[in-house]
């Protein structure tokens, strides 16, 4: 049991399962296993261990095997997002220049607690829905979609880090308490359900996705198990695409 939970922290550690959740999302939007799913994929995991582990890419000497294992997953990742990226097309190469120097503002933004969630939520909904979609005319209201059923699901990971995180920051439950953060999260859920029946797309399966969103924001709190969040939460992605895929 020992041995599998070291296996499991590792695959949260090193980034591969928020990579393989945003790959959902952008697999959710378009379903094809093309050259841009794939670098989004290997981006995401780059751009997290960047965010994470930045003083052990640049001040700190690494000499454990877990971290070695996550800077070389992370070195093999940019390698392939380095060849993916110029697979692109220009202009899907100009909007993903827009996407890197959006990531690099979030150490800035993250200063401002409460719109934390929010401009990761559009920074998913930039790369997973708008870039791919940009030509269609749906595409605004879709954004908007995803912007809110992502932005709801980011929630419980603020409420969970709540006691941890700086007040300083002022993130949402800081501001408002968990109770009023969970209706924020709530009120996302509801605005995301509302566009689905006006869009009338998979309404069925919007119905699920806000669902177990609500779930998720409902039976957050402070003092969860640690995989509440950085497993089961991250997994509704990749929950919503087997959806999919079976529907």
């Amino acid at each position: 049991m020992l041995r599998s939970n070291n296996y499991l922290d590792f695959y949260i550690k090193s980034s591969l399962h928020v990579g393989v959740a945003v790959f959902a999302l952008v697999q959710l939007t378009i379903n094809q296993f093309n050259s841009y799913a794939f670098f989004v994929f290997f981006g995401t995991i780059v751009g997290y261990n960047f965010l994470k582990y930045w003083n052990w890419f640049v001040f700190e000497k690494v000499t454990d095997n877990k971290t070695k294992g996550i800077l070389t997953i992370t070195f093999v990742s940019a390698l392939a997002s380095v060849v993916l990226f110029f697979l692109q097309k220009w202009t899907v190469q100009l909007h993903l220049v827009i996407a890197l120097f959006l990531v690099v503002l979030y150490p800035i933004v993250r200063k401002i607690g409460w719109i934390k969630p929010f401009f990761v939520g559009f920074v998913v909904t930039f790369i997973t829905v708008y870039i791919p979609l940009k030509n269609q005319e749906e595409v605004i209201l879709i954004c908007i979609q995803r912007f809110l059923v992502v932005s709801s699901i980011i929630l419980p990971f603020e409420i969970s880090d709540s006691t941890t995180d700086s007040t300083a920051l002022k993130t949402l439950p800081h501001l408002f308490g968990i109770q009023r953060t969970k209706q924020i999260g709530y009120v996302l859920v509801g605005l995301f359900i509302g566009i689905s029946f006006y869009i009338d797309n998979y309404l069925y399966l919007d119905c699920i996705y806000a669902l177990s969103s609500f779930v998720a924001i409902y039976f957050s709190a402070v003092r969860r198990n640690k995989y509440y969040t950085s497993f089961w939460v991250e997994s509704l992605p990749i929950f919503w695409w087997i959806l999919l895929l079976f529907s």
